[in-house]
C-alpha cells in the first residue's frame, strides 16, 4: 500500500516545516512520500528536499485547498492512501505503519488514532482528550483509503470564510458518509498547541499567549483568549 502525507505549508520557518519533513523520511514504513503544498508563500530549500512540492497562490481557506490539491496530484500518481499533516505537526516513526495495519487488519477505509499535544516550548502537555474519533478527530490522525476518497472534496465544499472550522465540517461529512471507520490506539501524531481549551481540559492554567476560535458576529476569528473572556 502506497502512502502519501500531504502538508500544506504558509508561513511556518524552516525548522518547522524540516521537522515536519523529517517525521515523515524517517517513518518505518518505506512506501510513503511527503507532498508539500505552498499555499502563496513557497520556500526554494522545500523544494531541493525529497518531497513532491507543489507551489500554489495563497488560497486564504487556512489549507483546506493545498490539502485537497496534494491529495488530488498523490491519487493520480496511484497512491493508495492518503495522510494529512499540517505544517506544525510531528509523526512518530511508527505512525504510518501503525495506521496501515490498523487499516490492513479491520478492511476500513478509514482509520484514526490519537494525538499528543504539546505546549510551544516543546513541553509534553497531554494525550488530548478532545480528537476521541467519536466526537470529532482531527485533521492530522486521518488515514484514508482510495476507496474513500471522495470524502476528501468536503474540505473545499464547506462554507467560504469558514476555514478555521473546515476540520469540523470534515468530520462531519465523514460520519454522516456512513463509512466504514476503524480507531487506532496509538498516540502516533504530535500537536503544538495554542489553545485555551486544551489547558483547561487537562486542569492547567491557561498561558497569556493562548487562543481561542470563536463567531462574534462577522465569521469565525481567532483572538486571544482574554478578549473573549473580558
Amino acid at each position: 500500500m502506497k502512502v502519501a502525507v500531504v502538508t500544506p505549508y504558509y508561513k511556518e520557518d524552516l525548522q518547522t516545516l524540516a521537522r515536519c519533513h523529517n517525521s515523515v523520511m524517517h517513518q518505518s514504513y518505506t512506501q510513503v512520500k511527503h507532498f508539500m503544498v505552498a499555499d502563496g508563500f513557497p520556500k526554494n530549500q522545500v523544494g531541493a528536499w525529497q518531497c513532491e512540492h507543489i507551489t500554489l497562490p495563497n488560497c486564504g481557506d487556512v489549507g483546506d485547498t493545498p490539502r485537497v490539491v496534494g491529495y488530488a496530484v498523490a491519487s493520480a500518481r496511484g497512491y493508495d492512501a492518503i495522510c494529512f499533516l499540517d505544517a506544525d505537526c510531528w509523526l512518530e516513526p511508527d505512525h504510518v505503519e501503525t495506521m496501515v495495519s490498523v487499516m490492513k487488519a479491520s478492511d476500513k477505509a478509514v482509520v484514526t488514532c490519537p494525538r499528543n499535544l504539546y505546549e510551544l516550548d516543546g513541553k509534553f502537555l497531554a494525550v488530548d482528550v478532545e480528537s476521541d474519533g467519536k466526537q470529532f478527530n482531527d485533521t492530522n490522525c486521518y488515514l484514508i483509503h482510495r476507496n474513500a476518497y471522495p470524502l476528501i472534496h468536503g474540505w473545499i465544499t464547506k462554507p467560504l470564510g469558514e476555514g478555521l472550522i473546515g476540520d469540523r465540517y470534515f468530520w462531519s461529512e465523514v460520519c454522516l458518509s456512513g463509512v466504514s471507520m476503524a480507531r487506532s490506539l496509538k498516540a502516533t501524531v504530535n500537536y503544538t498547541t495554542s489553545f485555551a481549551f486544551h489547558y483547561k481540559q487537562h486542569g492547567l492554567p491557561v498561558p497569556d499567549h493562548a487562543k481561542v476560535i470563536a463567531n462574534l458576529g462577522d465569521g469565525y476569528k481567532t483572538y486571544n483568549h482574554k478578549e473573549i473572556s473580558a
